[in-house]
């Protein structure tokens, strides 16, 4: 699992599935989407594309139904699966392709909490997908990241970022940024496996939104 000690995500496609119908609202991200995924919004509705930015949310979709929530091709051929636990109503949904030769659907679904009260504007949260034992700052916080979803850490609008690792007694510099955010944005920084075998620098994404509002009740 993703998930660690403090983290906030909560669930994957192969978790236990959420009560049988639930209603909520959710966007993607993958840093290799797959590709002409859809989803049936509502029980007898009609298939929606999802469209997956390169370096941002996509925009949010609403389903109502029963867990899990499924994705496939147009082919009818299943890609991915999310259980979304009950009592979430905004997740964000990241989307990793399964490692090569493992069984079952091509691609994995880790499932974030994605509301403003886990995630306020002027925040930043760390996910540590890369593989690496990772500490820094973030300004002038000390930060040990876990594997998977981190505690967000309050920036206000800049946020000056370096994480290192430590290899054979020596430490390196994985990844260092200064991340700057509008008025009422939020941060999410994604670090990925470094892009070269045997490197130690940590391949990122940074998302900026702005937290949602909570959904009116129907």
């Amino acid at each position: 699992m993703l998930a660690g000690g403090g983290c906030w995500v909560v669930g994957l496609a192969r978790s236990a599935p959420a009560p049988a119908s639930q209603a909520l609202r959710f966007s993607v991200f993958a840093a290799s989407p797959p590709s002409g995924a859809l989803f049936v919004p509502r029980p007898g509705g009609e298939a929606q594309k999802l469209a997956f930015q390169p370096s941002a949310r996509s925009r949010r979709y609403e389903y109502r139904g029963p867990m899990p929530l499924r994705f496939a091709d147009a082919t009818g051929k299943s890609l991915a699966e999310a259980a979304v636990p009950a009592g979430l109503h905004d997740v964000l949904l990241l989307f990793t392709p399964a490692p090569a030769g493992e069984a079952g659907l091509p691609f994995r679904i880790a499932v974030l909490d994605d509301s403003p009260s886990r995630q306020g504007a002027g925040t930043l949260a760390v996910i540590n997908l890369s593989g690496l034992a990772l500490a820094g700052t973030v300004n002038t916080t000390k930060v040990t990241l876990a594997a998977g979803l981190n505690p967000a850490v309050a920036v206000g609008r800049t946020a000056k970022v370096e994480f290192q690792t430590t290899f054979k007694g020596r430490v390196y510099r994985s990844y260092a940024a200064t991340l700057a955010m509008k008025a009422g944005e939020r941060a999410l920084l994604i670090l990925f496996p470094p892009f070269n075998p045997g490197s130690l620098e940590a391949m990122p994404r940074v998302l900026l939104d702005q937290p949602s509002a909570p959904k009116a009740a129907k």
